[in-house]
């Protein structure tokens, strides 16, 4: 995971005649910020996961770790439900490209709710000390947001944006051509 989730105001340093410059930043669980002469620190401040300080690590992005991961975890055996539906068709009548897709849903709306999470977190001392006195929940103050904070929400439009089209797949492999060509014994089928 990148820190690059919020922005802080650029840094510009002159040291000999050697103008410097860097940007400090802080992620959903990592940051990094200057420490002395051109040496630029990224640390993890979750030392001890969930259970850290929330003075260090802020409740709101726990939580949304947590349904971040969650939603991750879920798209993963969606994966392998994919996987395994070369050779389960049906879990308990239901079609597993349907099931699929359902559970996809399921891990986009714990994306949606860790994104909205994250910017709850703004208010947070470890946030103050980077944006400003006037960052607070939703609003980064003198910060702006980093990429990673965009790829992240890509990422879960992209979740729902699988989900519907399991739909449209699973029609597709339970149509009439697909159980013709299986009443024929073929074992792999490509649609067209």
């Amino acid at each position: 995971m990148t820190p690059k989730w919020l922005l802080g105001p650029p840094i510009i340093t002159n040291d000999n005649n050697v103008t410097g410059f860097f940007v400090p930043t802080v992620g959903i669980y990592n940051r990094c910020i200057r420490m002395g002469h051109d040496h630029n620190h990224c640390a993890s401040f979750s030392f001890y996961g969930l259970a850290t300080d929330s003075t260090v690590y802020p409740t709101p992005w726990k939580a949304a770790m947590f349904f971040l991961s969650l939603s991750a975890a879920i798209q993963f055996s969606t994966v392998l439900a994919g996987v395994l539906a070369c050779c389960v068709q049906s879990v308990f009548k239901k079609s597993v490209i349907s099931l699929a897709g359902a559970t996809q849903s399921l891990g986009g709306l714990f994306g949606v709710l860790g994104l909205l999470l994250y910017p709850w977190g703004w208010g947070a001392q470890r946030v103050k000390r980077l944006c400003g006195e006037n960052s607070e929940p939703y609003i980064p103050g003198d910060c702006s947001l980093g990429w990673a904070l965009f790829v992240t929400a890509t990422g879960v439009a992209q979740i729902f944006l699988a989900s519907a089209l399991s739909k449209s797949a699973d029609k597709a492999a339970n149509s009439d051509k697909v159980q013709f060509q299986m009443d024929e014994g073929k074992q792999l089928i490509c649609l067209a």
